[in-house]
């Protein structure tokens, strides 16, 4: 794009819609598993998110990268799936797969009965043992609960979290943001599905967008908060640093968490 046309552009978008300032030395944060090689990169939406407190971007953090639903009944025989191998593991089921005689519907049909056990696996003494590992859920054999699974593949007891990351981003120049927030957040119109929007903005030469948006709170449920997120060229304007997180319930507020204690309050609220 031409400058003309850039200029001409950015007149269209701020006659229509409202721009605001994120002063130089705001502070951001982001929450997430991924351990970022080099700078923050921009997501599918091309853009990079950020929210107004460490409390609020810690909820960002998965608990785990994958989850399995089952119960002591699914852990009795044989599995191909790793998932319910590593279950089994755990509480003392280890078959020897390479005698395993698998059917056409993958099924094992054919097995010697795992070590330290005369017999198949008895399904209560099976959720007896996943009770001492802390899965209270399981009250009888045919009870299920969720078993986490952390990106190196192994099985999470309950209470664990993933080891992930906050990145803590501080802005080193003023930055223009379409303020598209109306004050009052929106379950049933996302405000970050506006795509075409934030396209042009991007073409205006805004360095970002500021939104209302949501986290999940395994405790709270839907979580009301502010969201920047910044095009790829603005994010050569921040310096970031990166600390190890976990996902922490919301409990903190503005004041900071324990992985990010000396956070100011909300840059949203300093936005001129």
């Amino acid at each position: 794009m031409s400058d003309l046309s850039r200029k001409i552009a950015q007149r269209v978008f701020l006659a229509s819609r409202a721009v605001v300032t994120l002063p130089k030395g705001s502070v951001l944060f982001h929450g997430t598993l991924e351990k970022f090689g080099g700078p923050l990169r921009p997501g599918g939406d091309e853009l990079a998110w950020f929210a107004d407190t460490p409390a609020v971007a810690q909820l960002y953090i998965p608990r785990s990268g994958l989850s399995i639903y089952t119960g002591p009944r699914n852990l009795v025989r044989p599995s191909r799936d790793t998932d319910i191998q590593m279950i089994q593991k755990a509480v003392g089921i280890v078959y020897d797969l390479t005698e395993v005689e698998w059917g056409s519907n993958g099924r094992a049909e054919s097995y010697y009965f795992p070590a330290g056990w005369d017999g198949l696996p008895d399904p209560n003494e099976i959720a007896k043992r996943l009770n001492a590992l802390g899965y209270k859920d399981i009250k009888s054999p045919f009870d299920y609960t969720e078993f986490r699974i952390a990106d190196d593949d192994t099985l999470m007891l309950p209470g664990e979290a993933a080891q992930g990351f906050l990145y803590i981003a501080t802005t080193m120049r003023d930055m223009k943001l379409w303020n598209k927030a109306t004050g009052e957040s929106d379950l049933l119109d996302l405000q970050y599905n506006d795509i075409r929007g934030f396209r042009d903005a991007e073409k205006a030469g805004l360095d970002g967008v500021l939104i209302d948006d949501f986290a999940q709170s395994e405790e709270r449920g839907n979580l009301g908060h502010s969201s920047v997120g910044l095009f790829k060229n603005a994010l050569r304007n921040i310096r970031t640093k990166r600390v190890p997180a976990q996902y922490r319930e919301f409990e903190h507020g503005q004041h900071g968490t324990p992985e990010w204690p000396n956070a100011k309050p909300p840059w949203v609220h300093r936005l001129i």
